[in-house]
């Protein structure tokens, strides 16, 4: 007997855990909501400081690789995309950053009306459960609790005052009215636990709502040009009565609309797939903010998160999380940001993050570290690295809207195989004019005796230079992934050729599909892009079961 439902959700990411939520609470519609990986209940997920055994860990990371990357010294990037209930959420910072309001004007300005700054704040709001802030800009009441970032450190006092000496504005909030300076941010936490959309969004499941979990999604079916369920890659089907809703993030989610027949006609065919509809767009417009990684040396393993690598100290801390949710685990590893801006300082070019360690993410690169029997054991909480973490501060300069942009392609017809990622990093040469810039930024704020005096200078590849080739060369040898792409099954108007979704997220040419996930943005934002995906699914939700749209705001 045919298994059906009102609904099918294909992922249970950020955007999926909120529609299936939302959908379920809010109709009496049968919803099923389809995920590749585990429950998203591992200790280690609701631990802030378990990071490191989520990040890199199979069972919870997809672990993509980008090709190599001719501007980056033609080394390969790791994507950690999560692989469980909440999807990137289980891996991600914690922190909430929205976009800067130009964003998402600069939306409605290509036509996605609804889009903009004034129609998206309602749902952020909406969304969100501040714990300490209580404004115009905020919400108090939603499921995503927010706190300010626990691990609020020495070091990032002194880089708060080294900033403010340098010139930099600081600010009280993020996600207010200005977004040009230096503040302590703001932390998807809450008593200590990690809020993944998972933990936010699925506390209780409505009866309505049937989760699957450890299936994998091969492709969508049809019946001409309506979607009316789904094949698992066991062969099983699963059929919508009403619509098959897409959200497997910027890499899944065009993986399987290609593996389905939904894309550049000519690259499915070159893959033996049979095109049911030509869309140019899939898997273009790939964008994601590139980080550029500058290490500072210190003595000072007092003043370091890399302290809790070591097995005895990492005992301590995680008993005391055990215990209620209290010390340093229950916090994430950033907790102060900095945005710089070139000319308007409502539009800031860089995300600057500050961190109290030295620490390598991109597993793509090098050896992995031996370690001493006590830091081989401790080595995973915090964060899964090839180096072992190092005292010192680690800057982290992020290209916000890039203009490099790449694509997600296949490699073959078998939904086993991982797509092909090009980020397409520095194809621009503007994207590598404004790093060098940010370069020169951080380098005068790390000057400053507030914050130099905990340090004995630069590490690595940036180690005694001082011209701008120099600075090029460490640029191209440390780059690797800020964590955000996005865009690659974008949303915009049916005579843009790159686009694949309309303003009510539906794919063209197709009836009863739609996509809602970070690949349905139409362009890159300013910040991190968990709090902007979550107001998305939020907002998708009502278009969706047809309920009245929130008002503007402002």
């Amino acid at each position: 007997m045919p298994i059906e439902f009102d609904y099918i959700i294909a992922g249970g990411g950020s955007a999926g855990c909120v529609l299936a939520s939302r959908l379920a609470s809010n109709s009496n519609d049968s919803i099923c909501l389809i995920e590749a990986g585990g429950k998203g209940k591992n200790l280690f997920i609701k631990m802030p400081a378990g990071n490191g055994f989520i990040f890199g860990n199979p069972k919870f990371d997809w672990g993509y690789q980008s090709v190599k990357q001719t501007q980056l010294n033609n080394r390969k990037i790791y994507f950690p995309r999560g692989k469980a209930l909440g999807g990137s959420s289980i891996v991600n910072g914690m922190i909430y950053i929205r976009g800067v309001p130009q964003d998402y004007d600069n939306w409605r300005q290509m036509g996605l009306d609804g889009w903009g700054y004034s129609d998206l704040l309602p749902y952020f709001k909406y969304s969100e459960g501040s714990i300490n802030r209580k404004n115009k800009f905020h919400g108090n009441q939603g499921p995503l609790k927010v706190e300010p970032a626990r691990n609020f450190s020495e070091l990032d006092k002194a880089f708060i005052k080294a900033s403010v000496e340098s010139g930099h504005e600081l600010l009280d909030d993020f996600n207010a009215d200005k977004r040009s300076g230096v503040s302590r941010v703001d932390s998807t936490t809450y008593r200590g636990v990690r809020q993944s959309s998972a933990i936010a969004y699925l506390k209780k499941n409505p009866k309505n709502l049937k989760i699957f979990t450890n299936t994998r999604v091969s492709r969508i079916l049809f019946k001409k040009n309506k979607a009316i369920g789904i094949e698992t890659i066991d062969g099983r089907k699963i059929y919508a009565g009403k619509e098959v809703i897409i959200s497997q993030g910027a890499f899944g989610t065009p993986q399987l609309l290609m593996l389905s027949g939904i894309g550049d006609a000519k690259h499915l065919m070159s893959h033996d797939i049979k095109p049911l509809i030509d869309l140019p767009g899939v898997g273009q417009n790939l964008a994601d903010h590139l980080d550029v990684s500058i290490q500072y040396g210190s003595d000072r393993m007092d003043l370091s998160t890399a302290r809790y690598q070591r097995i005895d100290r990492a005992a301590v801390l995680m008993g005391q999380w055990l215990l209620n949710g209290s010390g340093p685990g229950g916090g994430s590893l950033f907790s102060t940001m900095l945005f710089h801006s070139f000319n308007d300082p409502n539009y800031p070019e860089l995300q600057i993050y500050m961190t109290p360690m030295n620490i390598d993410e991109n597993l793509s690169d090098g050896e992995s570290e031996s370690a001493s029997i006590f830091q081989s054991l401790g080595r995973k909480l915090l964060v899964r690295g090839k180096k072992v973490a190092k005292p010192g501060v680690q800057i982290d300069i992020n290209l916000e809207r890039p203009r490099s942009l790449g694509r997600v392609s296949l490699y073959s017809s078998n939904p086993s195989d991982y797509p092909k990622i090009d980020p397409n990093y520095l194809s621009n040469k503007k994207d590598l004019d404004d790093l060098v810039e940010g370069v020169k930024e951080v380098r005068k704020i790390m000057s400053d005796p507030n914050i130099s005096k905990y340090l004995n200078g630069e590490k690595g590849y940036w180690k005694n230079i001082s011209t701008d080739e120099e600075i090029i060369s460490a640029i191209r040898n440390t780059a690797y992934t800020g964590h955000h792409p996005c865009s690659t099954a974008k949303m915009g108007n049916e005579n843009d050729i790159n686009s694949v979704v309309d303003k009510d997220l539906k794919v063209f040419g197709i009836e009863g599909l739609r996509i809602c996930d970070a690949s349905a943005m139409p362009s890159q934002i300013t910040g991190n892009l968990y709090a902007t995906v979550l107001a998305m699914a939020e907002k998708a939700s009502d278009i969706i079961l047809k309920k009245e749209i929130k008002k503007p705001e402002f």
